[in-house]
């Protein structure tokens, strides 16, 4: 069955679409054997063809080049300009394309648009095939082959019949949710029971919700292999629970437009990031290196030239240890700044509402323009007028800053698919 899928099927489905996964996945295997050295190497090579070809073809990095004077071929990575969604804004998009790179063959994309503002950006179908490869890698450390029954669990439903046909070649259960309520999370798990899928991969917070109503109802049975967790942050608690609740080890990823796959294995939950794909830094709020502690992700994609990504600021936080990945932490649009300087993330509101979880059934944590905090909360029948005092006290002392509750039925899933615990308005 592997063998068939990936032989034949993939290189199939590559010839229709015009794309290369299949012969990507292959040189992937192969620089897996690749030292460090290698690695860098292989990196400093094509680091030096894509400032070359953007110093040439893109208009803000030929304008760059020329006020600062500086020769492409002999530039280090670190003496390149930090970016953003805001300069490209600023800038527009044409800026930052390539004008010779030909509009038939580039790919107009988007972000999911997470700080509410989506991202229009362009890539091509050689950098989208190295970028599935490396994905499709990350599933086959964990023990997943072409042709395994899976699950995918999503926000919207597939958009065009040729992905409905590849879902059906690749044994691709695609659940859609819409809206969480106990008759989506019962079909959901009632499919699950049905397909028996190796492996399930969604965001974390419908899984999270999901593993809450099994854990409730013991007719479920069906443990998957593995379950693969990307797109928003995956908390200490709801890994716990997912994993309590399916009976298997959860691997998170993370990626978002001009990264590489970074991801954990089944046998660590460090992040290894894709270096055939693209360079990642961990820098400050002034772009110095940080090795230890936390840092804003930094992405250059060494293989798109629709519109070339180096040195873009992703606005994501990580924790390091050793120049290691060891958290994702979020959007800093989706992070609070407290007065003593550190940020509080949805990780940190878990140690807090883990303990309210026979009265709190859900909330969520908006930070409005002017400075205050709002909690909504979907109460249980045991919530109280000692717990709404409690928590109002206890963010009052925390953020430093006036909190309201609002009580609400239910809380809904934003437009980009995601439950987001913290909501801060102030962040661009």
């Amino acid at each position: 069955m592997a063998f068939l899928h990936e032989h034949i099927i993939l290189p199939l489905s590559d010839l229709i679409k015009g794309e290369s996964v299949h012969k990507y996945l292959r040189l992937l295997r192969d620089a897996e054997s690749w030292s460090d050295e290698q690695m860098k190497e292989f990196q400093r090579q094509r680091l030096q063809q894509l400032l070359t070809y953007a110093a040439k073809e893109v208009p803000f990095y030929r304008d760059w080049f020329q006020d600062q004077g500086l020769n492409p071929a002999t530039v280090s990575l670190k003496q390149m300009p930090i970016v953003d969604k805001a300069i490209m804004r600023q800038e527009g998009i044409e800026r930052f394309a390539s004008e010779h790179f030909p509009t038939k063959e580039r790919i107009v994309l988007h972000s999911s648009g997470s700080t509410g503002e989506p991202f229009i950006f362009y890539d091509t179908k050689l950098s989208y095939s190295v970028n599935m490869a490396s994905k499709l890698r990350t599933w086959y450390q964990a023990g997943y082959q072409l042709g395994d029954r899976y699950m995918k669990i999503s926000s919207s439903a597939r958009g065009s019949r040729l992905k409905r046909i590849q879902d059906y070649f690749n044994r691709c259960s695609f659940e859609v949710f819409e809206s969480i309520n106990d008759d989506s999370l019962r079909v959901i798990l009632e499919d699950i029971e049905h397909t028996k899928p190796l492996f399930i991969r969604s965001y974390p917070d419908p899984l999270y919700l999901l593993a809450i109503y099994r854990n409730k109802h013991s007719k479920y049975l069906h443990r998957p292999k593995h379950i693969m967790t990307t797109a928003s942050t995956l908390t200490d608690h709801q890994r716990h629970t997912i994993e309590n609740a399916f009976g298997c080890k959860v691997i998170d990823s993370y990626s978002c437009e001009g990264t590489p796959n970074t991801y954990q294995t089944k046998d660590s939950n460090i992040y290894h990031v894709c270096g055939y794909y693209g360079i990642i830094e961990i820098v400050d709020e002034n772009g110095a290196a940080v090795n230890n502690g936390t840092g804003r992700v930094v992405s250059t994609d060494l293989w798109n030239l629709a519109q070339p990504f180096i040195r873009y600021d992703t606005k994501d936080i990580v924790e390091v240890c050793n120049g290691d990945i060891i958290r994702i932490i979020g959007r800093s649009s989706e992070c609070v700044k407290l007065p003593d300087g550190s940020l509080l993330s949805a990780n940190n509101l878990t140690s807090f509402f883990n303990k309210k979880v026979d009265t709190i059934s859900a909330y969520r944590l908006i930070c409005h323009q002017n400075g205050s905090v709002e909690i909504l909360i979907v109460p249980t029948t045991l919530f109280s007028e000692n717990d709404k005092i409690e928590t109002i006290k206890y963010w009052k002392d925390r953020l430093n800053t006036p909190v309201t509750i609002t009580m609400v039925d239910n809380i809904p899933i934003r437009k980009n698919g995601k439950y987001q615990t913290i909501v801060n308005e102030t962040t661009d």
